[in-house]
């Protein structure tokens, strides 16, 4: 077979596309076909195995993963480390997924590194375990292995992409950490239907032989934090459970910076301290927290502080789209997740409490929507009274129809508009620039409405 021939960067992420794609469901058959770990140590081992070169911090949850990497991230490089970053999914662009030291990286080396890899893939293909060709993230996180040791990043954070045990980015032997951001029930399809199991397959990141032994988890479910606990014990891991309490005592505007957060952390170990974020919610404070408890540890000899974090800002991740009124965006996907959006979206707005906010929802199959919409119009109080449903995309399978259903079983006043794009005219023009409002549901929706704004689909 010869091998594929690229003009741009761009063509390779099509060409990665094509492949099968668990983030856009699960092929018909055996799941086990796409779903392993031996292929992915074959394509890493054809290529010398690149993510051999660089220390690695190995993220996996339900939640969270993202901001927490890019806060991890962003405190190693203030300690000196050159740092690259690789999570999922994107909102607009495949391009999103890779960073170096908070930064798109260089579209030539970008290139450079898709012409290597796809140049000897139909050899190495040929030699690969199992039915079938490499899937698209594994090539996805066989480029980012790549790009880390082109550009001499001497740390990778790593997200995983769907579980954790076999999980293409599990094929790092050795990292110097993992850590774990909340667990709750998704991909029940691969990951099974109990929180028991799903935490299971998440912990399967926690192995014999990690570079410091370490391990760091956030405050989960007690099923999910005694699996964790067991997986510690059973591989040597010392596990360490963040220590603190939050209390927040600033919600922007601050120093004239309309979209920052501030946060009086309260350590166990009596350490009081103040941090600044771009991103709002008690969630981006927990996922800040964590990723100190992490980099302080891994570097004892600094004395780390705080002020980096405020350097971070991610596109889907409580991001105004205008001010005034309040247009936020975020690709919140679990009923937690929602309900703690919903909570700080409603202290920014409540300065007047006539104002009723407006819900501009899509998620996609194999979310919890039922939870979601009682989370945010559930009850004698709801966050939400007005809603309107639309379809996140094509990347993914949905049924707005199912969605919009749940929505009208809480008593919501709910409109169904497929199209995004007529959806958030909609939305706009109930708003009459008044009425705030809130785009969540998914990344794939906050994607949707984001490309409407940058002209980007």
């Amino acid at each position: 077979m010869m091998a594929t021939e690229i003009h741009n960067l761009d063509e390779a992420f099509l060409f990665f596309e094509a492949r099968t794609n668990l983030e856009k469901g699960i092929p018909p058959g055996n799941p086990n076909r796409v779903y392993r770990l031996d292929r992915m140590k074959a394509l890493c081992g054809a290529f010398d195995n690149p993510q051999e070169t660089f220390r690695s911090i190995h993220l996996a949850g339900s939640k969270g993963k993202g901001s927490t990497a890019a806060y991890i991230a962003v405190l190693l490089t203030s300690a000196g480390r050159r740092v690259g970053v690789y999570a999922s999914p994107h909102l607009l662009d495949y391009r999103e997924r890779f960073r170096i030291e908070g930064e798109d990286f260089p579209e030539e080396t970008g290139f450079r590194t898709a012409q290597l890899l796809l140049g000897r893939l139909p050899e190495v293909e040929g030699n690969l375990p199992g039915e079938g060709g490499a899937t698209t993230f594994e090539l996805l996180t066989l480029f980012a292995f790549l790009l880390f040791r082109e550009t001499g990043c001497d740390t990778a954070v790593l997200e995983t992409g769907l579980g954790g045990r076999l999980d293409a980015t599990n094929v790092i032997s050795s990292p110097e950490a993992v850590v774990f951001t909340p667990i709750e029930k998704e991909h029940t399809e691969i990951l099974g239907n109990r929180l028991k199991d799903i935490a299971g397959e998440k912990a399967g990141i926690m192995k014999s032989g990690l570079r410091e032994g370490l391990a760091f988890s956030s405050a989960q479910h007690f099923i999910a934090q005694r699996v964790i606990r067991r997986k510690a014990v059973e591989t040597g891991v010392k596990l360490l459970e963040i220590p603190l309490s939050l209390r927040r005592i600033t919600m922007g505007p601050e120093d004239d910076a309309e979209d920052r957060f501030s946060w009086h952390l309260s350590w166990k170990n009596g350490k009081q301290e103040i941090i600044s974020l771009n991103m709002g919610g008690r969630i981006q404070a927990d996922n800040a927290a964590l990723a100190l408890m992490v980099v302080r540890e891994l570097e004892r000899g600094l004395s780390l502080e705080s002020k980096a974090l405020t350097e971070v800002s991610l596109p889907g991740r409580f991001q105004f789209l205008q001010h005034h009124p309040a247009v936020v965006l975020d690709g919140a996907h679990t009923p937690r997740s929602v309900a703690a959006l919903a909570g700080t979206f409603t202290q920014i707005i409540s300065d007047n409490d006539d104002i009723r906010p407006i819900l501009l929802f899509g998620s996609v199959e194999g979310k919890d929507h039922r939870s979601m919409a009682g989370k945010l119009c559930g009850g004698s109080n709801p966050y939400f009274r007005e809603v309107i449903i639309s379809t996140p995309g094509t990347f993914k399978p949905s049924n707005p129809e199912k969605v919009a259903e749940s929505f009208r079983k809480t008593g919501a006043d709910v409109t169904l508009i497929p199209d995004p794009g007529a959806a958030w005219e909609a939305a706009a023009e109930r708003s009459r620039g008044e009425r705030p409002i809130l785009i969540t549901g998914s990344f794939f929706m906050a994607g949707e409405i984001a490309g409407l704004f940058t002209g980007k689909e």
